[in-house]
């Protein structure tokens, strides 16, 4: 099974969590690492190794970060960097986690999908997930004449 980490500044990857398991129910092989405010950033990349020996199951990966270039992105790399070379090649490390991606890879973790179909497929979703919506009054007022 997938392996998935989610990796973030303060709580934020305990509440992506949460919010997934109200969504979906519960979720399997699943570890949040939180990096507390003023914390150690080696300390951080400790927790992370052992988020994934704890949800490496041999079929890959996921590690969901908050900010691309941030210290849980780079912890993460750094810590991936420590790992078996047969391992490295089946981790993939997302920055620019949302709900969203977050339930993609669920759902692609409950799927079976290899390893590199999963991380395609969260970075679609993070690209398409995104939209804007706004109400224009003068549109609105254009269609009342019909």
């Amino acid at each position: 099974m997938l392996g998935i980490v989610i990796v973030t500044h303060g709580k934020f990857s305990d509440g992506l969590k949460d919010s997934a398991e109200v969504i979906m129910g519960a979720t399997n092989n699943i570890a949040t690492v939180n990096l507390g405010h003023g914390e150690d950033v080696k300390n951080l990349n400790k927790k992370i190794k052992e988020a994934l020996n704890e949800v490496n199951q041999g079929e890959g990966v996921v590690v969901l970060t908050d900010l691309v270039s941030a210290s849980p992105y780079n912890q993460a790399l750094l810590a991936i960097n420590d790992l078996e070379p047969e391992l490295k090649d089946k981790v993939h490390v997302i920055g620019g986690v949302n709900l969203p991606m977050l339930l993609e890879t669920i759902n692609h973790q409950l799927l079976g999908s290899s390893i590199d179909t999963i991380a395609s497929g969260i970075v679609s979703q993070a690209k398409e997930g995104i939209n804007n919506w706004h109400f224009d009054a003068q549109e609105d007022n254009e269609d009342e004449d019909f």
